[in-house]
């Protein structure tokens, strides 16, 4: 790990704490407000403290489609994962301010907690069907009450870089509260450290396709998904790849 990756590092939980202050007012903001009333604050708080890092980070993103989502309405994102910047690209690109699906060892880690709580974030247990079932059941609800949601069907991080097999977990949330899904790819944040273990300076591509319309789809429609968006966003990956290789030329 170099230097730059280890005062990034170190910036990143120093910061996290420096908010305390602000994250116990959220915390009250909580208990007597919709979340339409304090999400848009608690969005604020979490877009600034992200900016410097990323800034910090040397990272970019350039981002296409994202005039192709309603903003009147929930929609369930479906990006792929290969990167810890995935998360920042979606929360500081998307049109709209969605909560997140996210592993439970993430909650594990003390000075994060408070936070992936403050932002709504659904934690999720895969070990344990029950839980693993309530979580699901707390999504379901909130994209009910009309809140937008990102989750990655493939379950985790990939180490390869290439697109794993998705799950159908969104498909459910889709299926019992007729939510648009959004597929979305995104290039270039394994190179920005997983890669090589550092924080690297780069560019990420952020890419929102067309919403899928749920609303009339069957059972059958839904099974079939998953596989159908893990194709939309592999085209998408060659579709990119080529206008790469055809630049380079021209």
């Amino acid at each position: 790990m170099n230097l730059h990756t280890v005062k990034w590092f170190t910036k990143f939980f120093t910061s996290l704490i420096e908010r305390n202050k602000k994250l116990n007012e959220i915390r009250q903001l909580k208990k007597t407000m919709s979340w339409q009333e304090y999400r848009p604050i608690v969005d604020k708080e979490i877009k600034d403290w992200l900016r410097p890092l990323i800034d910090m980070a040397g990272v970019d993103f350039v981002v296409t489609g994202q005039d192709k989502i309603p903003v009147d309405e929930p929609v369930i994102f479906t990006p792929n994962h290969a990167g810890a910047f995935d998360i920042p690209a979606i929360v500081l690109t998307a049109p709209i301010s969605p909560f997140f699906m996210a592993k439970k060892e993430l909650s594990q880690i003390p000075v994060l907690k408070a936070w992936l709580d403050a932002v709504d974030c659904v934690s999720v247990d895969r070990a344990n069907k029950q839980s693993a079932h309530s979580s699901l059941q707390q999504a379901i609800a909130a994209v009910k009450e009309g809140r937008s949601l990102v989750i990655f069907p493939e379950g985790t991080r990939s180490k390869t870089g290439e697109l794993g097999e998705f799950r159908g977990g969104a498909m459910k949330i889709a299926m019992e509260t007729g939510a648009k899904v959004v597929p979305v790819l995104i290039e270039g944040t394994r190179a920005r450290l997983e890669e090589t273990g550092n924080v690297t300076s780069g560019t990420v591509y952020v890419t929102y396709l067309d919403p899928i319309e749920t609303k009339s789809l069957t059972k059958e429609d839904f099974f079939r998904m998953p596989a159908q968006i893990r194709a939309l966003l592999l085209n998408e990956r060659a579709k990119m790849s080529q206008k790469s290789k055809t630049d380079i030329v021209e």
